[in-house]
């Protein structure tokens, strides 16, 4: 069943426009080419922008369609647990961005000791807020941070996103897919939820 558009749906429709922005920027009229702004362990702390830029990029056209239906997925969700802002989508982005990247710089750097890790695309983002959601439909959560957003737990929404973050899992595990950016985007999301 589809919702109506509501006043706070400019929340999803930023990241949204963001990414298709990008898209077009990079594959259509070449404007931009997509190593100066991908995710790359060994140049993060040296050209920071990369900490955001890398989430707004995708490799091609089915990249960037999975990570805007993940956006509209996400939306479904919170709506569904009765979300109550109208910034929370964006302050969780902007937070999860650098934390989600750093996760990914320290295990490449201190773990993989591998400075030419190269990543793209928003599903870290994703599977942060999956990771959220899923805390949120067993706890509920009436305060991110600074900002009210009296999500309520829903255990009927459990068994739907479990469904769905058991895919993605197991989706991460395809060539050509960064199984680090999702799982640090799911690890990110955990620790955001307890914040």
């Amino acid at each position: 069943m589809l919702e109506k558009i509501s006043k706070d749906d400019w929340q999803y429709f930023v990241p949204f426009l963001a990414c298709t922005i990008c898209f077009f920027a990079t594959d259509f009229f070449g404007i931009i080419d997509k190593a100066s702004i991908a995710y790359w362990s060994g140049r993060l702390f040296y050209e920071s922008y990369r900490i955001i830029t890398s989430h707004f990029f995708h490799g091609d056209v089915n990249h960037l369609l999975a990570n805007i239906s993940g956006i509209i997925v996400a939306r479904y969700f919170l709506k569904s647990l009765s979300l109550q802002s109208d910034y929370f989508f964006l302050a969780f982005i902007v937070l999860i961005m650098p934390l989600q990247s750093f996760i990914c710089w320290f295990v490449d750097i201190f773990i993989y000791r591998n400075p030419m890790s190269l990543a793209i695309g928003f599903s870290g983002v994703l599977f942060g807020i999956d990771a959220f959601i899923l805390m949120t439909t067993i706890y509920g959560k009436k305060r991110f941070l600074f900002i009210g957003c009296h999500l309520k737990k829903d255990p009927r929404l459990l068994k739907s996103i479990s469904v769905l973050t058991g895919i993605g899992i197991i989706w991460s595990f395809l060539p050509g897919i960064s199984l680090l950016g999702h799982m640090s985007g799911l690890l990110a999301g955990f620790l955001l939820f307890w914040l």
